[in-house]
């Protein structure tokens, strides 16, 4: 007995749960078919009523109502005909949906006319298979849809937009502070930097320049030299050159005209045409020889050769030598060596002081010679060499602005160099200036006046007078004239004097 109504209980919660589980199938697939069938109509409605009134701004719903029947079929057993036998039910049924009701509301924008609407209304009607007439199938409403309307300037002014705006305007503010404040020590850093790189690569450009007008240089001399070796034999007063021509000059005045024309045969163009303009008028009557073509003894030209070369290694003194011993002193030392040169030699100090070039020259070039003696010197040996001198400031003033500012830099960040270290970098920068007047690229300006003079210095003598002549070209240097010196004086040597006697007098000036 218990177990027949155990069984009978859960035969009975199982129908139950059954008919639920199938209750709710129906009704999902009842949900279903009404939202499918109105998303379709409502689309294609939709679709229609954009083509026929050129406009987007329209809203469909469709309401559908729908309802069940339920179909079913029975086998129907004819008299005297033997039935089929088949496994299951003998009868079938189906569920058919039918429609109920259906509806359309249509929401038109309030620019559409009426003779539109009145469209819309015979559209929607045709369309859903509804009487045009009945309203409360077809139901028409009016609005004014929000459309973003375009941006002009003065939406910025009205809020929300005028809060944006300051807040845009207060954060770019602070940013400009913030670069402006923290930011700004790097890019005088880095301006510093930009025109630092630009002056190494003006010096480097002038460096390079230098070097290949030393270049030029060497290839001009090496041409016109004679060979160096032909046949692995040394040439003929191979041992000439500038270098050595004043003591040339010394002893070619006391030798005959034809060794002075074997001389001009074999040496160099540019000694040759030295010891021409020096030993005036002698040397023409040599050059005259030079044409007719003679066979000379060999033992007469290696004779010359061997007197000459042997000689020139005892010849002591020269104008050429005293002047690089002078430009190597001291400022203190040049100024009081040359005020006792004006007394013992006044011709001399006289050509000395128009010869050398001193630290003070800086300040008398122009523009574009101080630029040029920038660019072949490094900042940092100028610098080095116009520290704490009285001559720096006139000498930065006539570069150009990116050159002032590098030799400022240099001259900041330079410490005092001792007296040697100074005495150095001095003598580069009055070898390079020397150099410059040497190529005929830099001239002193002599009308200009020097600034104030080196301290501990005696004040120099003026520099303007009378132009000189002298008896041989004139040292490195010598471009500008020699002072109170008298015409065709001979000064191509300096006179040795022995120790305990008087200094001859120097000539009457008239």
């Amino acid at each position: 007995m218990k177990k027949t109504l155990l069984f009978s209980f859960f035969l009975s919660l199982t129908l139950c749960s059954v008919a639920t589980i199938w209750a709710q199938a129906e009704s999902r697939n009842a949900l279903e078919a009404k939202l499918a069938l109105e998303n379709s109509l409502e689309k294609r409605l939709k679709m229609v009523l954009s083509e026929a009134l050129g406009t987007d701004d329209i809203i469909v719903i469709i309401s559908a109502d729908l309802q069940e029947q339920e179909k079913k079929t029975q086998l129907e057993i004819m008299p005297g005909i033997p039935k089929e036998e088949k496994m299951g039910e003998l009868s079938l049924s189906s569920t058919l949906t039918m429609l109920k009701k259906l509806s359309a509301s249509l929401i038109l924008d309030k620019t559409i006319s009426e003779e539109d609407t009145k469209l819309a209304r015979k559209l929607t009607a045709g369309l859903l298979g509804l009487p045009p007439e009945r309203e409360d199938l077809i139901t028409i409403e009016k609005m004014n849809f929000r459309k973003a309307r375009p941006f002009i300037m003065s939406d910025l002014l009205v809020p929300p937009n005028l809060w944006n705006l300051t807040w845009i305007i207060l954060v770019a503010a602070l940013m400009l502070v913030a670069v402006l404040v923290f930011l700004s020590p790097l890019s005088r850093a880095a301006k510093a930097f930009v025109v630092a790189f630009a002056a190494q690569n003006a010096q480097a450009e002038g460096q390079r320049s230098e070097e290949k007008r030393e270049a030029e240089v060497l290839e001009t001399k090496t041409a016109a030299a004679p060979e160096s070796a032909q046949g692995g034999k040394t040439p003929l007063f191979g041992f000439l050159s500038s270098d050595n021509i004043s003591s040339l000059i010394f002893l070619m005045k006391t030798r005959t005209t034809q060794d002075l024309t074997i001389l001009l045969n074999y040496a160099p163009k540019d000694v040759s045409a030295k010891l021409i303009e020096a030993l005036y008028p002698k040397s023409v009557q040599a050059l005259a020889a030079l044409p007719k073509i003679t066979l000379m003894p060999e033992q007469s030209i290696r004779a010359l050769e061997a007197e000459i070369k042997a000689a020139l290694d005892y010849v002591v003194g020269g104008e050429d030598k005293t002047l690089g011993i002078m430009e190597t002193l001291d400022e203190t030392v040049q100024e009081k060596a040359m005020a006792d040169f004006a007394r013992l030699n006044p011709l001399f100090s006289a050509k000395v002081k128009s010869s050398i070039v001193r630290l003070a020259d800086l300040a008398r070039l122009d523009g574009a010679h101080a630029q040029m003696l920038a660019r072949r010197l490094p900042m940092r040996v100028i610098a080095a060499a116009l520290k704490g001198s009285s001559y720096a400031t006139a000498f930065v003033s006539k570069l150009s602005g990116g050159m002032q500012e590098r030799l400022n830099q240099e001259l900041e960040l330079t410490r005092a160099l001792p007296a040697e270290a100074y005495k150095a970098e001095r003598t580069k920068v009055t070898e390079a200036l020397r150099q410059l007047i040497k190529e005929g690229l830099v001239s002193l300006n002599t009308s200009t006046t020097t600034g104030a003079p080196h301290p501990q210095s005696a004040p120099a003598a003026s520099r303007t007078g009378a132009p000189a002549t002298p008896a041989h070209p004139p040292a490195p240097g010598a471009n500008r004239p020699a002072t109170d010196a008298p015409p065709h004086a001979d000064t191509s040597s300096a006179k040795l004097v022995p120790a305990g006697e008087k200094p001859p007098s120097p000539p009457a000036q008239k």
